[in-house]
């Protein structure tokens, strides 16, 4: 009786095409997941972060983030709008849904590529304009440097004190001047949200 012969290369060709899709998809479902993790923890660090609660805190919000010295607050020394909500924009951004793709791989490889695309930098710096100087990004402005306000004046808005955001003015002899110390705000937020995904999908 002959012995049966098989052809292991043409059975493992069929196992992969077989099994691979189903990993495949395994695979996917783990990493979308770990992915909307990493996205969640990241909106947390935004919404906690002392920058956005300061903004968001208005014209009345004490200086939290140490930017200015503990003088002042940013929406004042900013200038933005009394009444608008400068950082609706940016949470608008960082609250998409992050896009994933598969990338391709060899055929018979189990291992599976992907990207993911995180919140743009640029759209951000885009719909983020100084109140003042709208070719200019306050997000930015926060993370370079914030020249051209001169010196920044805090004051009680209930005095009838004509001005922007209702708490601050450029004067020629106020107080401060260039104390703004430059703070990582977005770009750091995004570098942790770039490093928890790759720590996450090892």
């Amino acid at each position: 009786m002959k012995k049966p012969i098989i052809n292991f290369r043409a059975l493992d060709k069929i196992s992969s095409g077989k099994i691979k899709p189903i990993v495949q998809k395994e695979a996917l479902r783990r990493i979308r997941e770990q992915v909307r993790e990493a996205h969640r923890e990241m909106l947390m660090n935004f919404e906690n972060h002392l920058i956005t609660r300061e903004i968001d805190h208005g014209p009345e919000a004490n200086n939290e983030s140490g930017t200015l010295g503990g003088y002042g607050n940013l929406f004042s020394y900013i200038g933005f709008e009394y009444g608008s909500d400068p950082i609706a924009p940016v949470r608008k951004i960082l609250k998409k849904a992050l896009k994933i793709r598969s990338l391709p791989s060899p055929q018979r490889s189990m291992i599976m590529k992907f990207e993911v695309e995180l919140p743009s930098k640029e759209e951000i710096f885009e719909n983020t304009p100084m109140p003042w100087a709208p070719g200019r990004s306050w997000v930015e402005g926060i993370e370079r440097g914030i020249s051209g306000l001169g010196k920044y004046l805090k004051i009680d808005s209930r005095k009838g004190v004509a001005s922007r955001s209702g708490a601050g003015l450029q004067v020629k002899n106020g107080p401060m001047s260039g104390s703004f110390r430059n703070t990582k705000y977005l770009s750091q937020i995004l570098n942790d949200l770039r490093s928890s995904i790759v720590r996450k999908t090892k």
